[in-house]
């Protein structure tokens, strides 16, 4: 029990040594718990959403199913319900195979009418999954039966919101979309597949022998011992056969196996976690840099602090404590200033996790699994235990070489010189790296402020979208007179409301992740070859007035009209990216197209300037508009343009007017449309500012350091400074010379940084947006702004060293 009792007493002589000097420990510990709090935080982020596996039986199974069409512009080709059929009988990689779509549903009851998220899903999806409802049961197969698919699944979070969580719920009849709809089970607690906003979950019936429409996206269970890449090719020459006996899915004597046609198996978490896996990874390196450059900063500080103690160091030894003696309390020491930065630091991780979960960023996915497990807590121990080493590694390499000699006598010049090197690298190291976080950031940030600018084609101020759900009863395709009639009146009694000064519908509705395409045929024109996106265009019906609402550009001829009736000629206006493909200025007016999916040639009567309509970074694709008389839609979307800043009376105002034309109608998905395009940027934002942070967090570090390097250099040469200022030496020399030491660690630094941010941006390049990952001018602003800092964290000790007093090297003779 020696050990154990040396243990001690180093720890509490450790601990006596830290309270006597409040301020290094403050300092210290603050600067440990900033580098392990960041590190811990974005650890947790990364660990919840990309690394821990999905909650799910043998999760890693679980796959997503998707088609593949690139010649067609099908980059994520959705499944039809024969793909559905086909896959699940004849890939024999598959041990399950389920469907589902996103949807949505009306409750109707006493009080208004509430629109519901909804997913539809075959009956097999929570069999495949491995999950059983916590209340009542799953779907069974006859559900899944056209006629037999009145039965409701609530999520957990729903049934507890609506119905107080009540078990008396199972067995209650809901009034869904005007069908009585049964209420069977509820989802267990956290279950929020395939994201956490789905309220209900309603069977899927399917047509096994419809091809058409693609909807469905694809959930398989694979066989032990399959891979994603052997499922893949398994599908793909199904895929093949099946499109090689569909008439008109293919152009004419098209063979599927010389496309590039091919199917998508890919891991579920992969497929629900892709989007942001770089960023994270950019953000994860990021902090590490925040926590290396924490670590040399706290071992600078730790060095000049032994080094001060040398005269002390070489009494104890002199006094017969050996040098392993020595080590152990200085890495004692060190270890416990790393306790104490780590558990500020998860104090800090644990506020900035509740701060990012709690920000709205909702978008992300698997965010309501963010939060701190044992994996969280491990890897906060490892790095505090790592950083108490690392940092502590210098000062006892020192402390155990010193001189007795020299130490005694009071003769420090060595050991400060061995201090002073060793801590001018670490500096420099922290230059470095602050400057390849600083690059970073101001790349990020350039990219950010151009997707900004950005032009849309369309202004989205003072302009509000709201979604409805016309009751399938009375508006269903099948009439699609009333759906018409009722749209065009409603319409017109907004435009008389206060403060409204256009109105108009659109099926689908754009920032919605909710695209309509297909594929387009010219009269008198070869099918375009090329880029996949020549041959694909986004569909979109509209209503007389959309082209004004939104404030687009009508380029030439003109907007719809209410004489653009089922009836009359089928008319459609196209955008620049598509007409310029053909034509040059207004000759596409009178020209006609026919989409792939439509029998009937329809006259080009408008053009407008193209716009982007889905993601402000991706490029504007050809866009195609039909009169919504001619191509109504299930949900069509309201757009609305306001004199000033939207209102909640205006709102409300819009509500009354839908509830007194149909009080079975609910409105949902209502927004400003400038909201939608901001939360399309929000991955990019996050980044933008966590990386900004880490930037601005690396350079006051760097600057601490150097401004720690600068006052020992200053200390150990105090005597010479004032042996300079005797002989004549003028303060601002003496000013001049530390300013120079200090510049010269900088631009040093610099120079490292600069060639080491040139390697790094190859990562950050996924980031970026219309920048060079090698912008001259953001290094050479952000290499000033580095060089400003660096020298002005020189400036105090500069001062101090002018005010050497030159009878110092008198007295100490």
């Amino acid at each position: 029990m020696q050990w154990l009792e040396l243990m001690q007493a180093d720890l509490r002589f450790g601990l006596r040594t830290l309270r006597s000097r409040p301020a290094f420990t403050i300092v210290t510990s603050l600067t440990l718990a900033l580098g392990v709090g960041a590190a811990t935080a974005i650890f947790t982020v990364v660990d919840s959403i990309l690394l821990r596996p999905l909650p799910y039986p043998n999760p890693s199974r679980l796959v997503e199913v998707l088609q593949e069409y690139p010649e067609q512009g099908l980059e994520r080709w959705t499944l039809s319900p024969a793909n559905v059929a086909d896959y699940g009988n004849r890939v024999r990689e598959f041990a399950s195979f389920a469907a589902h779509a996103r949807t949505g549903t009306t409750l109707q009851g006493d009080g208004p009418a509430e629109r519901l998220v909804a997913e539809l899903a075959t009956s097999n999806l929570f069999d495949v999954l491995g999950v059983q409802p916590a209340v009542g049961r799953a779907f069974t197969a006859a559900e899944g039966t056209r006629g037999n698919d009145g039965v409701v699944i609530l999520s957990y979070d729903y049934w507890q919101s609506r119905f107080g969580g009540s078990r008396d719920v199972i067995g209650k009849v809901l009034n869904l979309d005007g069908a009585p709809t049964q209420v069977i089970g509820v989802a267990p607690a956290g279950f929020a597949f395939p994201r956490p906003d789905v309220q209900v979950y309603l069977p899927l019936a399917l047509d096994a022998t419809r091809a058409h429409p693609n909807f469905l996206t694809g959930l398989a269970r694979l066989r032990p011992g399959v891979t994603a890449d052997q499922a893949r090719r398994a599908m793909t020459q199904v895929m093949w056969d099946w499109t090689s006996q569909q008439p008109g899915l293919l152009p004419p004597g098209t063979n599927p196996r010389a496309t590039h046609m091919h199917g998508l198996v890919t891991p579920l978490r992969t497929a629900m976690t892709g989007t942001v896996a770089r960023p994270f990874a950019v953000l994860q390196a990021a902090v590490m840099v925040i926590l290396l450059i924490a670590i040399a900063n706290v071992a600078t500080l730790v060095s000049s602090r032994a080094a001060a103690r040398s005269r002390e160091i070489g009494v104890r030894t002199a006094l017969g404590a050996t040098p392993s003696r020595l080590a152990r309390q200085l890495l004692t020491e060190s270890l416990t200033l790393a306790v104490i930065g780590g558990v500020m630091g998860c104090a800090l991780a644990a506020l900035l996790v509740r701060a990012f979960t709690h920000s709205g960023l909702v978008s992300l996915p698997r965010i309501e699994e963010v939060g701190v497990n044992w994996q969280v807590l491990s890897f906060a121990l490892a790095v505090t235990g790592a950083s108490g080493v690392l940092f502590g590694l210098a000062p006892l390499i020192g402390a155990v070489r010193l001189e007795l000699v020299g130490s005694l006598a009071g003769t420090k010049g060595s050991a400060h010189r061995g201090t002073r090197r060793l801590n001018n690298t670490l500096v420099v190291g922290q230059i470095a790296l602050s400057f390849v976080l600083l690059v970073s950031a101001g790349l990020v940030l350039e990219s950010f402020q151009k997707l900004l600018r950005t032009d849309l084609g369309f202004d989205p101020q003072r302009v509000m979208s709201m979604t409805m759900a016309l009751p399938p009863q009375r508006y269903g395709m099948a009439d699609k007179t009333q759906n018409v009639i009722f749209t065009s009146a409603m319409l017109e009694r907004i435009r008389s409301i206060s403060g409204v000064t256009a109105a108009a519908a659109m099926f689908p509705a754009i920032y919605a992740n909710d695209v309509n395409s297909d594929g387009y045929r010219v009269e008198g024109q070869a099918p375009p070859s090329g880029a996949s996106s020549e041959t694909q265009t986004v569909q979109i019906s509209a209503t007389p007035g959309l082209i004004a609402t939104l404030g687009m550009h009508l380029l030439y001829g003109r907007d719809f009209t209410s004489d653009d009736q089922p009836t009359s000629v089928p008319v459609v206006i196209v955008d620049e990216e598509l007409a310029h493909r053909y034509w040059t200025g207004g000759e596409a007016i009178g020209k006609r197209i026919r989409m792939t999916g439509d029998t009937a040639w329809r006259t080009i009567v408008g053009v407008v300037e193209g716009i982007r309509d889905e993601n402000v970074a991706t490029p504007a694709r050809p866009h195609t508009f039909f009169p919504y008389a001619q191509n109504p839609g299930s949900r069509p979307t309201l757009a609305v343009r306001t004199t000033g800043a939207a209102s909640a009376t205006t709102v409300a105002a819009i509500r009354r007017t839908v509830a007194e034309l149909d009080a079975s109608i609910a409105l949902d998905n209502v927004r400003r449309l400038s909201d939608a395009i901001s939360r399309s940027l929000e991955d990019r934002r996050l980044t933008e500012v966590l990386l900004g942070g880490f930037a601005v967090a690396a350079l006051g570090l760097a600057a601490i350091g150097l401004y720690g390097v600068m006052a020992l250099y200053v200390s150990g040469r105090q005597r010479e400074f004032g042996v300079r200022a005797a002989i004549g030496a003028a303060p601002g020399r003496l000013v001049a010379h530390v300013l120079r030491e200090g510049a010269t660690l900088a631009v040093l630094g610099l120079l490292i940084g600069a060639a080491a941010a040139m390697v790094a941006m190859r990562w950050v390049r996924s980031l970026l947006y219309d920048v060079s990952p090698n912008d001259p001018i953001v290094f050479a602003v952000l290499a000033t702004t580095l060089l400003v800092v660096a020298v002005a964290a020189c400036g105090v000790p500069a001062a101090r060293a002018a005010r050497s007093d030159p009878s110092t090297p008198l007295r100490a003779e």
